[in-house]
């Protein structure tokens, strides 16, 4: 078969198993190497060094794509200047001030991109786990309009971070999430670091049924998670960017993180770590247990998985006490 033989849907399939051979040695799933290649196609211009030859041609497309933009602006800039009536030098300005923006958030863009691939590249997507979704045109339309706006490395490397977990698993972030994300600060991003670094999470494999910060003996809302960092004003904070849900003190049933016959329906997540409940006197039950506190909301939910977990053991050992006066006792599981 001849180049000119080679249907379109061929082409994409080559495209796409090059990429994965080049960049993961071929150990994509073959849906994780489509979604890689339709994102990197829309995204990145050739200042992303892609694999193989056969892609130079988006590259090529996505560049030319820029280039007239640029062109289209400064070729522009004397019609403005005269429809405005301003003088054509301050015109000029005004069109390279803006091929500047256009080439910068460009290169915000490619960079993300390419923390994304270091992502995929250090964590390996094992094949069974690969979901048959493709990632979606509005989505990825939405992410590159917030990514690039961004030019700071910790927020690049949050995008890229999301970028990777989107083509893994397409519909992990809602573009209501990437809003969201795109809208925090360093406070409130720090904040939420801290937050995640605390709480516990009830998994059911990689799904996120519940996750929060527990109050442990106290109340949320009068400060008893200060001591962490967690003030009632630091909850507010995280709240106003809709990374909490409004009550600081509901709960959820955690029963499914009991140990039964050694073994556990879900785990407890907490510091990276998948944990058990075990009882400390098999002859005292233990029919329910309700953990209270404060709850991330679905957006929170879903940036988790994202965040760099700072390591402490102050509430570690707070919380393998509140649940020792429980009967239970903490046991990592090996997933």
């Amino acid at each position: 078969m001849n180049e000119s033989e080679i249907g379109s849907g061929s082409v994409t399939e080559v495209a796409t198993d090059a990429v994965s051979e080049a960049a993961f040695g071929g150990t994509l799933p073959a849906p994780v190497r489509k979604n890689l290649f339709k994102a990197f196609g829309r995204l990145c211009t050739a200042a992303v060094d892609y694999p193989v030859a056969c892609l130079e041609g988006k590259a090529a497309e996505k560049r030319a794509e820029t280039e007239a933009r640029i062109n289209l602006l400064q070729s522009s800039s004397q019609k403005i200047a005269e429809q405005i009536e301003v003088s054509p030098e301050y015109a000029q300005v005004a069109s390279e001030k803006y091929s500047r923006r256009i080439i910068q958030e460009q290169l915000n863009v490619d960079e993300i991109s390419q923390i994304a691939l270091a992502e995929l590249e250090a964590n390996e997507v094992p094949l069974e786990s690969s979901v048959d979704s493709e990632i979606s045109d509005d989505w990825l339309s939405s992410f590159e309009r917030e990514a690039a706006t961004k030019s700071s490395d910790e927020m690049k490397l949050l995008f890229g971070k999301v970028l990777a977990n989107e083509i893994r698993k397409p519909s992990s972030f809602s573009i209501r999430t990437i809003k969201l994300l795109s809208q925090l600060d360093n406070e409130a991003a720090k904040l939420f670091v801290r937050f995640c670094s605390n709480s516990v999470s009830l998994r059911f494999g990689d799904n996120i049924i519940d996750g929060r910060v527990v109050s442990l003996s106290g109340n949320a809302a009068q400060n008893s998670l200060s001591k962490y960092g967690l003030s009632f004003d630091n909850l507010n904070i995280l709240f106003e960017y809709g990374l909490i849900v409004s009550d600081y003190n509901c709960y959820c049933g955690y029963e499914a993180a009991i140990a039964k016959d050694n073994n556990v329906m879900a785990t407890l997540y907490h510091q990276n770590q998948h944990y058990g409940l075990v009882a400390i006197d098999p002859s005292k039950n233990t029919p329910q247990l309700r953990l209270s506190g404060v709850a991330l909301s679905k957006a929170g939910k879903e940036l988790l998985s994202i965040v760099d977990i700072e390591v402490s053991d102050n509430y570690l050992n707070d919380l393998a006490a509140y649940f020792k006066n429980k009967n239970l006792q903490l046991v990592v599981v090996k997933t």
